[in-house]
């Protein structure tokens, strides 16, 4: 039986191992000037990512069609969106090179250990490289918006004290940014950065709103611009108003983020669950048939 099942898995093992062979040889010597960047450093294997910019190419994935709308949009607040196709397209090619690379060594392992629970793990592993690296870019778009949120409070208390003294909001914006690196200063620095290239406040500002993603940002944006617009008469009442409410939100926040940390551990123990019974009915299973 175990001779039987080491040849069922070498036919896929082959198959799956002559196709990667063949990616490699056809597309080793393309996409230099991508593999060549400094960004590409940061993934495992890039050396070899351009095997997943082979199957994209020959699959005709376009990372600029809208089953890529919300990995656009969610790199976008992490790189910005001039860069957010090209990491669009590297984050893609990697997903897949992944997938692609591991698929058949662990169909080779399965086959030589005559074990079809290692290949049936192995299978499920590789379908979730696809999905691991669009999990991690999530986690780090809420991680940024936890970091904005928890500081923003402060920053709009401190703008309206700023602003209650006489500052100009321009310049009350831009000594709030250059105060500190934190992301939401970041972020400040890149409006005040635009406004002083020529772009209007209420422009630059509606991009911070769009940079950040978060309904506080967009709710305090719109409050500002419409200020700005009425010519800054209520402006502190306003930003005064608007502080007590994200302080507020702040402390409901953390009570909520104290009851969700459950909830978040529920994922790593499904996966591990999953493993568990793969490898121990997978070989049941094999010895009854």
């Amino acid at each position: 039986m175990n001779r039987s099942l080491s040849v069922f898995m070498a036919f896929p093992a082959t198959i799956t191992s002559i196709i990667w062979i063949v990616l490699f040889f056809f597309n080793h010597n393309k996409y230099k000037n991508i593999l060549n960047t400094p960004a590409v450093k940061k993934y495992m294997l890039h050396d070899i990512l351009f095997i997943g910019f082979g199957i994209m190419k020959l699959m005709n994935i376009n990372v600029k069609g809208e089953k890529f709308t919300l990995k656009r949009s969610r790199i976008a607040e992490i790189y910005g969106i001039k860069y957010s196709e090209y990491y669009t397209y590297m984050i893609a090619g990697a997903q897949i090179t992944y997938t692609a690379t591991l698929l058949p060594a662990v169909l080779i392992l399965a086959a030589v250990t005559e074990n079809m629970a290692v290949g049936m793990l192995g299978i499920m592993m590789s379908g979730l490289m696809l999905i691991y690296m669009d999990f991690e870019i999530k986690k780090k778009v809420n991680q940024k918006h936890e970091e904005i949120l928890s500081q923003l409070p402060a920053m709009i208390s401190r703008l309206t004290l700023l602003v209650n003294a006489g500052m100009v909001l321009r310049d009350a914006w831009n000594k709030i940014a250059q105060s500190s690196d934190t992301t939401l200063c970041r972020e400040m620095r890149q409006t005040s950065l635009e406004i002083q290239n020529g772009v209007s406040e209420t422009e630059a500002f509606n991009a911070f709103a769009d940079r950040c993603q978060t309904k506080e940002i967009r709710k305090f944006i719109s409050s500002l611009s419409q200020n700005v617009k009425k010519g800054n008469s209520e402006m502190a009442e306003s930003l005064k108003l608007i502080a007590s409410e994200q302080w507020d939100e702040k402390k409901n926040s953390v009570k909520i983020k104290g009851e969700s940390v459950n909830q978040k551990l529920l994922f790593p123990m499904l996966m591990i669950f999953v493993a568990i019974i793969i490898m121990i009915i997978v070989p049941i299973f094999v010895n009854i048939i």
